[in-house]
């Protein structure tokens, strides 16, 4: 796993130097609606939000596989691998769940005729995954300084950020629907079919392992 380590480093030194600016922009547009709307319009924006959300992902990958107490006992199609291949299964699992999500809203958007605000949902679930991954690598980088990169304390730490940020990402989408014009019952369908559905999949599969 030290290679993974290492280009993860990488990448989040690229990312310090190469998209400081459009992360900054994307980070303000996860507290100030209006920012939000502006990074809309910029194209270079939209290539960094790509990457961003990739090393997120990354990372998260990279947390599910090296803690020792998630995905233990092995599902059957992990049984045998390394930790290193554990960890691409994962990451392609998240690269494939959010292309078929992108694609989903599109169909979705032009079946309504609203493409721009399917898109626009989209591109905001992946600025909140931006900014809770973020927030959560202080802390993976703590316990592994600490060695206690496998203990409960960091699963805590990893479900009150998730929460905090969903539930920052949810009162965004509020806004998002209102403003569009939409009822809450189409913001709660929303939620229910593309949020807490496969969420709630997820928990009941890791609460069976």
């Amino acid at each position: 796993m030290d290679y993974i380590v290492l280009g993860l480093i990488v990448s989040f030194c690229f990312i310090l130097i190469f998209t400081r600016a459009p992360l900054t922009r994307l980070l303000t547009g996860c507290f100030r609606y209006n920012i939000s709307i502006e990074n809309e319009d910029q194209g270079n924006i939209r290539f960094s939000r790509f990457f961003l959300c990739f090393f997120i992902l990354a990372v998260i990958s990279f947390f599910i596989a090296s803690h020792d107490r998630l995905l233990s006992p092995r599902p059957f199609a992990l049984t045998g691998m390394s930790k290193p291949f554990v960890f691409m299964a994962v990451l392609g699992t998240f690269c494939i769940w959010v292309l078929f999500k992108m694609i989903l809203l599109r169909i979705i958007g032009w079946t309504i005729d609203s493409s721009a605000f399917m898109n626009f949902l989209g591109r905001t679930g992946q600025d909140y995954c931006i900014l809770t991954g973020l927030a959560f690598i202080p802390f993976l980088v703590l316990f592994h300084i600490l060695g206690k990169p496998s203990g409960n304390t960091i699963l805590l730490a990893a479900a009150v950020l998730s929460a905090a940020g969903y539930l920052i990402y949810a009162l965004r989408c509020i806004r998002i629907f209102l403003s569009a014009g939409y009822s809450l019952f189409f913001w709660i369908l929303y939620l229910c079919t593309f949020e807490l559905v496969p969420f709630g999949v997820l928990i009941h599969y890791l609460a069976g392992i």
